[in-house]
């Protein structure tokens, strides 16, 4: 763990790695520290600089912030485009052809991805920026890059496929651009110096993390957490990494009483964990074709690692992962996160008896397995063969 934390602090300072390589890979990140940048460029781009003959740049990163979420910006360098073979652009939505000509006026040959992360085609109408992620203009400068570049990666198995039939339906000739998936994978370094339990053996410690942009899933499971403290009063300690309730001069967690913690860097993320103790995580989320195919499953990874049950939403990333009773716990309504709260107070031994399974599942997702590097070897690095 704190070999990643000083690779990505020297990230900033000089985004090239010193070394020779027979291929190299640019990712570019308009943003450094967040959570699905850590895990879908960052921590790939430390293993497989591992590699003898690989080598990975992570470049783009900008001071410049916009008031939209659409309008990241990145850039890159003269100097940077001449050790690249593949370049990784961000889920931007505005135009990309002229740019990827610009480059290749610099080196021909160079190979582009395009990562999406986010289904465009059905944003709710209460999602930041969904005026602009919903028009006509938005939406086709995406499909054109997805048909401009070499690869377009996507971070959920379920927006791959959704995105191919949509395609399929608008577009009758093949483009001949490969729709990769990319799966998340974890540290397990993540563990090191232990974590305890609940100093407050009576007490039920129920930890969520987000951020403003998800005020619509805590909205939808706020009710159910406020009929949860009226029945167990002080039994029940809610505590809220991430956002206070508030966006926009509404509060979204109103009349919910709850401790809040204020995001952290990725390099503190895990110890305050350690210093909250919780006895469950719980990740709200409503089923919704919009979630099944947006949201992913690092969360749960995270907390199987640290022997910390997880109530998850039943939707396709955490399906592929969860058999509840067995190694976590799906829910598909608010009445499913109420049961499963109630259950942890009558028959603790039922939430603790997943947490070997689900370090199991977890296991299988470790960045460090051979076969997980190779996937990623295969995604970032076009025609890799493996040995």
């Amino acid at each position: 763990m704190k070999n990643f934390i000083k690779y990505i602090q020297a990230i900033n300072e000089n985004p090239i790695v010193p070394k020779e390589a027979k291929s190299t890979t640019t990712i570019l990140l308009p943003e450094l520290d967040t959570t699905e940048g850590i895990y879908r460029s960052i921590l790939p781009s430390f293993i497989l600089n591992g590699s003898a003959d690989l080598r990975v740049i992570i470049a783009g990163i900008t001071e410049k912030t916009t008031e939209s979420n659409n309008a990241k910006d990145f850039t890159i360098s003269a100097e940077i485009i001449n050790e690249s073979d593949h370049i990784v652009f961000p889920f931007v939505t505005y135009p990309l052809q002229s740019i990827m000509e610009k480059i290749l006026s610099v080196k021909k040959g160079i190979k582009f991805s395009y990562y999406i992360d986010f289904n465009y085609y059905t944003v709710p109408d209460a999602y930041p920026h969904a005026k602009e992620y919903n028009s006509a203009e938005m939406i086709r400068n995406i499909e054109l890059n997805i048909r401009a570049v070499d690869q377009v990666i996507f971070t959920n198995r379920s927006l791959r496929d959704y995105v191919q039939e949509k395609l399929a339906e608008k577009y009758k000739q093949k483009s001949g651009v490969q729709l990769a998936y990319q799966p998340l994978f974890i540290l397990p370094e993540i563990m090191e110096g232990g974590y305890g339990t609940n100093p407050e053996p009576d007490t039920l410690k129920i930890l969520m993390i987000g951020d403003e942009y998800q005020f619509s899933d805590f909205n939808w499971i706020k009710g159910i957490l406020k009929d949860l403290k009226t029945k167990y009063k002080s039994r029940i300690k809610l505590i809220v990494i991430g956002f206070d309730g508030n966006r926009k001069g509404k509060n979204f967690l109103a009349g919910l009483e709850f401790d809040y913690q204020p995001r952290v860097k990725f390099s503190h993320y895990f110890e305050l964990i350690k210093h909250i103790s919780p006895d469950i995580l719980l990740i709200p989320a409503n089923v919704s074709t919009f979630n099944h195919t947006t949201k992913n499953y690092i969360k749960y990874l995270e907390f199987a690692h640290l022997s910390i049950p997880v109530l998850a939403p039943d939707i396709k990333p955490y399906q592929e992962l969860i058999t509840t009773n067995k190694n976590g716990f799906l829910c598909g309504s608010k009445d499913d996160y109420f049961m499963q709260v109630e259950t942890i107070f009558q028959a603790r031994e039922k939430f603790e008896g997943v947490m070997g399974p689900a370090y199991a599942t977890a296991s299988d997702y470790s960045i460090l397995h051979e076969n997980n590097i190779n996937i990623l070897r295969q995604i970032y690095f076009p025609g890799y063969v493996t040995k």
